[in-house]
């Protein structure tokens, strides 16, 4: 079985990557990021809904090829993420989902970040520090107007919500 990268997975594996259930190929978290992820693998065919394993804070199922391509893109990312295309935004706004957000004062962040998730942004040209344990992104409107189309949980968010009327 041959998997190829397509923007769709791109977005799971962003969103996959900072929520992994350690029992197959899955995610942990909240309602809304359960219900995102089994809808999202649903919908991209992965699996069937009777072989989707749900727990209390998890939901996950069991296939070697997946979990194999989605280690694989997660430990070349900085290759494969490295253009201003649909794959990057769609990565990108996977991880947002996932663990970013925008607090109080208007940061726009990305919570348990590595080093790696530092330079891709810097590659891309969004610039990124370090502050009280999470990544703050230096040039949010640009994240945010990249990002904006593959958004699929914050997309009824305030901002993304003037960022698609041109504001």
């Amino acid at each position: 079985m041959k998997i190829k990268l397509t923007p769709e997975l791109s977005y799971l594996i962003g969103f996959w990557r900072k929520r992994r259930a350690y029992e197959g190929l899955g995610v942990r978290g909240n309602t809304d990021h359960l219900q995102l992820f089994s809808q999202e693998i649903l919908e991209k065919g992965l699996t069937t809904s009777d072989k989707l394993l749900a727990e209390e804070k998890k939901v996950y199922f069991y296939h070697t090829a997946y979990r194999k391509f989605f280690q694989d893109i997660e430990s070349e990312q900085l290759e494969r993420f490295k253009y201003l295309n649909e794959y990057a935004a769609s990565y990108l706004a996977g991880i947002f989902d996932s663990v970013g957000g925008i607090d109080d004062k208007g940061y726009v962040f990305i919570d348990k970040a590595n080093p790696a998730d530092e330079v891709l942004l810097l590659r891309l040209g969004f610039g990124a520090r370090w502050r009280d344990g999470k990544l703050i992104i230096e040039r949010p409107k640009a994240f945010l107007t990249f990002i904006k189309n593959y958004v699929k949980l914050y997309a009824g968010n305030k901002v993304f919500e003037l960022l698609k009327n041109g504001k």
